[in-house]
């Protein structure tokens, strides 16, 4: 396979370098403040948990403008092994999807990739530079299972408050478990690991420079890790603190998110289409209750979303949504703010007919997917007016209520996919 994408300044790096057993890769971009202590403790994790393992720390760099590299070779110190890389961001858009505020991000782990497989490694690790949250523990968490059990891949299972990854919980995650029946925390980024056999049976040949740069990086190896035939573990992390990152307009971030899921049905499909129920990923670490949201959610505003898109989209998901579907919807339109209610069944049914309209190409894909906002703003806003009196444990019921809905209602998917494809 082509090897062009690999930078001179890796290509000499690379250059009679001694192969190492793990590769830590920090991604950056104006993470001063964090990056340093998120390399630190990955180093001192790896040095604690693997003695013995040779390791290299590698911070692939997106321009920072506040000496972010230097900071985390002097946080390190002189006898540290570790690599700056970088990243070629000319003319580059920043990627929407994670919170990281990297750009280029799926360059930064095709790079580390590539160094992972020609230094022979087992383990690439791969953690944003923004994380507050990172401490000694991760590094045995993420490599373990792969170095130890043969997993392929660890995902990161974070643990968030109670509306906190409403996009996650109401959409992407309950549609990749309902497809692919692997119950995942679905991967926004933060951390991952990947074997050396991973990347070099799988990882390496995928379509970088096309779709995984439209699409983003996360939300494609979690798709991945599911569809195909890999062993796969989550960690538990704790929870997810990060240094806040402009993320883009929601309509852009969900067309991202939910066009990755959509696109790679096409490619899977008859994996999915053979897939019933669901079966839970093994698990690393103990998992900690976090508690309510931090601040008070706008449930009005979004309930003024949904009626926003039901004045500018009606045509646009007329099209989209069969009229009995289409009809409920309106209805919607007519209730109070502060009873809001979107039932969940309605909800599923939504995504399904959006993915069968996605793949008919009904309409410009782009277009289809943005229409998906306003729908997701009122169903978030129903969830929140219906359990904003209870605590996390009824919130994470409702949940697995609506996991159990995507897998029940995914006949109605199947039938009608099979016969548009006829």
């Amino acid at each position: 396979m082509g090897e062009s994408f690999i930078p001179e300044s890796v290509r000499t790096l690379l250059e009679g370098a001694e192969p190492v057993d793990l590769v830590v890769g920090v991604l950056t971009f104006n993470d001063k403040t964090t990056a340093p202590g998120v390399a630190r403790a990955m180093a001192e994790g790896c040095a604690w948990s693997f003695p013995k393992r040779r390791t290299l720390v590698v911070n692939c760099d997106a321009g920072s403008h506040d000496e972010t590299p230097q900071c985390i070779a002097q946080s390190l110190g002189p006898d540290a092994r570790v690599w700056t890389i970088p990243l070629p961001v000319l003319g580059a858009s920043f990627n929407l999807l994670s919170e990281s505020g990297v750009p280029v991000r799926e360059t930064a782990v095709r790079i580390l990739a590539a160094i992972a497989d020609k230094l022979e490694a087992a383990v690439c690790m791969v953690v944003d530079g923004n994380l507050k949250s990172v401490d000694s523990t991760w590094p045995q968490r993420l490599a373990d299972p792969i170095l130890d059990k043969g997993a392929d891949c660890v995902l990161p299972w974070f643990q968030r408050n109670r509306y906190e990854g409403t996009l996650t919980n109401t959409l992407l995650a309950p549609l990749t478990q309902a497809l692919y029946g692997k119950r995942i925390p679905y991967h926004l980024g933060g951390a991952y690991a990947f074997s050396g056999r991973l990347i070099r049976s799988t990882l390496l040949a995928q379509p970088w420079e096309t779709e995984i740069k439209q699409y983003g990086i996360d939300g494609w190896v979690t798709t991945l890790a599911v569809a195909e035939p890999l062993q796969i573990c989550r960690a538990s992390l704790g929870p997810r603190l990060h240094q806040a990152k402009p993320m883009g307009e929601l309509s852009l971030i969900v067309a991202q998110a939910v066009g990755c899921i959509f696109h790679l049905m096409e490619r899977y499909q008859e994996r999915w289409e053979s897939v019933t129920g669901s079966l839970a990923v093994p698990t690393v670490g103990i998992p900690v209750r976090l508690g309510a949201e931090a601040g008070a959610i706008n449930c009005e505003r979004m309930v003024n979303g949904f009626r926003q898109g039901l004045r500018d989209l009606l045509p646009v998901w007329q099209l989209i949504l069969p009229e009995e579907t289409f009809q409920q919807v309106l209805e919607l339109g007519v209730e109070e703010s502060d009873r809001f209610h979107f039932p969940s069944g309605l909800w599923v049914q939504v995504i399904y007919d959006f993915a069968l309209a996605y793949h008919d190409r009904l309409l410009h894909r782009e277009h289809l997917l943005k229409a998906l906002t306003p729908l997701y703003l009122g169903y978030t806003a129903s969830l929140v007016i219906g359990t904003r009196e209870y605590g996390v444990e009824r919130v994470e019921q409702d949940f697995a209520r609506l996991n159990e809905l995507f897998e029940s209602m995914k006949p109605y998917l199947i039938q009608r996919w099979r016969w548009h494809d006829e």
